[in-house]
Protein backbone atom coordinates (compact mmCIF):
# COMPACT_ATOMS: atom_id res chain seq x y z
CA UNK A 1 0.00 0.00 0.00
CA UNK A 2 0.86 3.53 -0.84
CA UNK A 3 -0.42 5.37 2.80
CA UNK A 4 0.01 8.88 1.41
CA UNK A 5 0.27 11.28 -1.18
CA UNK A 6 0.20 14.44 -0.76
CA UNK A 7 1.63 17.11 -3.05
CA UNK A 8 2.21 20.77 -2.37
CA UNK A 9 0.71 20.68 0.86
CA UNK A 10 2.50 24.06 1.77
CA UNK A 11 1.91 26.01 -1.13
CA UNK A 12 5.58 26.34 -2.21
CA UNK A 13 4.45 26.00 -5.85
CA UNK A 14 1.91 28.62 -7.37
CA UNK A 15 -0.62 26.35 -9.17
CA UNK A 16 -3.78 28.49 -8.94
CA UNK A 17 -5.44 26.13 -11.84
CA UNK A 18 -4.07 22.94 -10.66
CA UNK A 19 -2.62 21.98 -13.82
CA UNK A 20 0.90 20.61 -12.32
CA UNK A 21 -0.96 18.81 -9.56
CA UNK A 22 -3.30 17.09 -12.20
CA UNK A 23 -0.01 16.08 -14.17
CA UNK A 24 1.87 15.18 -10.52
CA UNK A 25 -1.89 13.01 -9.72
CA UNK A 26 -1.98 11.20 -13.02
CA UNK A 27 2.08 10.67 -13.36
CA UNK A 28 2.20 9.34 -9.69
CA UNK A 29 -0.87 7.19 -9.88
CA UNK A 30 0.06 5.74 -13.48
CA UNK A 31 3.32 4.51 -11.76
CA UNK A 32 1.83 3.74 -8.65
CA UNK A 33 -1.12 2.03 -10.50
CA UNK A 34 1.79 -0.48 -13.14
CA UNK A 35 3.79 -1.67 -9.80
CA UNK A 36 2.23 -5.38 -9.38
CA UNK A 37 3.60 -5.03 -5.34
CA UNK A 38 0.89 -1.64 -4.87
CA UNK A 39 -2.31 -2.75 -3.90
CA UNK A 40 -4.27 0.64 -3.27
CA UNK A 41 -3.25 4.18 -2.48
CA UNK A 42 -4.19 6.54 0.32
CA UNK A 43 -5.08 10.11 -1.15
CA UNK A 44 -4.72 12.57 1.89
CA UNK A 45 -6.11 16.05 2.23
CA UNK A 46 -8.14 15.79 -1.01
CA UNK A 47 -9.31 19.06 0.17
CA UNK A 48 -7.22 21.46 2.24
CA UNK A 49 -5.98 24.78 1.08
CA UNK A 50 -2.79 24.00 -1.42
CA UNK A 51 -2.92 20.70 -3.45
CA UNK A 52 -6.24 19.80 -3.39
CA UNK A 53 -8.45 18.17 -5.91
CA UNK A 54 -11.36 19.49 -5.52
CA UNK A 55 -13.22 23.15 -4.57
CA UNK A 56 -14.65 24.63 -1.50
CA UNK A 57 -17.87 22.97 -2.67
CA UNK A 58 -16.69 19.03 -3.45
CA UNK A 59 -15.83 19.66 -7.05
CA UNK A 60 -13.74 17.71 -8.77
CA UNK A 61 -10.93 20.44 -9.74
CA UNK A 62 -8.42 19.88 -12.66
CA UNK A 63 -6.22 17.41 -10.66
CA UNK A 64 -9.70 15.76 -9.65
CA UNK A 65 -10.75 15.74 -13.27
CA UNK A 66 -7.46 13.76 -14.10
CA UNK A 67 -8.11 11.47 -11.41
CA UNK A 68 -11.48 10.46 -11.88
CA UNK A 69 -10.59 10.04 -15.79
CA UNK A 70 -8.01 7.31 -14.84
CA UNK A 71 -10.31 5.53 -12.01
CA UNK A 72 -13.69 5.58 -13.80
CA UNK A 73 -12.48 5.51 -17.64
CA UNK A 74 -9.04 4.22 -18.32
CA UNK A 75 -9.08 1.90 -15.09
CA UNK A 76 -12.30 -0.40 -16.00
CA UNK A 77 -12.81 -3.23 -17.76
CA UNK A 78 -16.16 -2.69 -19.75
CA UNK A 79 -16.22 -5.67 -22.60
CA UNK A 80 -19.20 -6.97 -24.66
CA UNK A 81 -18.19 -9.29 -27.40
CA UNK A 82 -20.74 -11.73 -29.74
CA UNK A 83 -20.57 -14.90 -30.34
CA UNK A 84 -22.30 -16.95 -33.18
CA UNK A 85 -22.72 -20.05 -32.74
CA UNK A 86 -21.34 -20.46 -29.68
CA UNK A 87 -20.41 -24.67 -29.28
CA UNK A 88 -16.84 -25.08 -28.52
CA UNK A 89 -15.61 -21.02 -28.88
CA UNK A 90 -13.16 -19.34 -26.74
CA UNK A 91 -13.41 -15.60 -26.16
CA UNK A 92 -10.30 -14.24 -24.05
CA UNK A 93 -10.09 -11.23 -22.43
CA UNK A 94 -8.16 -9.19 -20.29
CA UNK A 95 -9.30 -7.79 -17.29
CA UNK A 96 -8.00 -5.73 -14.30
CA UNK A 97 -8.24 -7.11 -10.53
CA UNK A 98 -12.03 -6.96 -9.20
CA UNK A 99 -15.45 -8.06 -9.65
CA UNK A 100 -17.51 -8.97 -12.29
CA UNK A 101 -20.63 -9.77 -14.05
CA UNK A 102 -20.52 -12.01 -16.72
CA UNK A 103 -23.96 -11.94 -18.81
CA UNK A 104 -25.03 -14.24 -21.41
CA UNK A 105 -27.91 -12.91 -23.58
CA UNK A 106 -29.73 -13.73 -27.01
CA UNK A 107 -30.82 -10.95 -27.95
CA UNK A 108 -32.14 -8.84 -25.39
CA UNK A 109 -33.14 -11.58 -23.26
CA UNK A 110 -30.75 -12.76 -20.49
CA UNK A 111 -29.57 -16.14 -21.06
CA UNK A 112 -27.26 -16.27 -17.61
CA UNK A 113 -25.62 -14.34 -15.48
CA UNK A 114 -22.55 -15.02 -13.43
CA UNK A 115 -20.72 -12.85 -10.52
CA UNK A 116 -16.93 -13.14 -9.84
CA UNK A 117 -13.87 -11.61 -8.57
CA UNK A 118 -10.71 -11.71 -10.87
CA UNK A 119 -7.74 -11.82 -8.86
CA UNK A 120 -5.47 -13.87 -11.35
CA UNK A 121 -5.24 -15.73 -14.50
CA UNK A 122 -8.18 -17.61 -14.27
CA UNK A 123 -10.55 -19.84 -16.85
CA UNK A 124 -14.53 -19.42 -16.49
CA UNK A 125 -16.32 -22.22 -18.55
CA UNK A 126 -20.18 -21.57 -19.63
CA UNK A 127 -22.31 -24.79 -21.45
CA UNK A 128 -25.46 -24.55 -23.07
CA UNK A 129 -27.35 -27.88 -21.57
CA UNK A 130 -31.12 -26.82 -20.88
CA UNK A 131 -30.24 -23.51 -20.49
CA UNK A 132 -26.26 -21.87 -19.58
CA UNK A 133 -24.44 -22.23 -16.49
CA UNK A 134 -21.08 -20.66 -15.93
CA UNK A 135 -18.44 -22.15 -13.07
CA UNK A 136 -14.83 -21.71 -11.99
Amino acid sequence: WITEFDWNSKGEVSDPDNSILAQQVEDFYRLMFSLEAVEGIMMWGFIKEFGSIVDQNINPNTAGDAYLRLYHEEWRTKISTTVRNAMNKNVMIRGFRGDYELKITTGETLKERFEFTLEDDMKITCTQSNGWSCQL
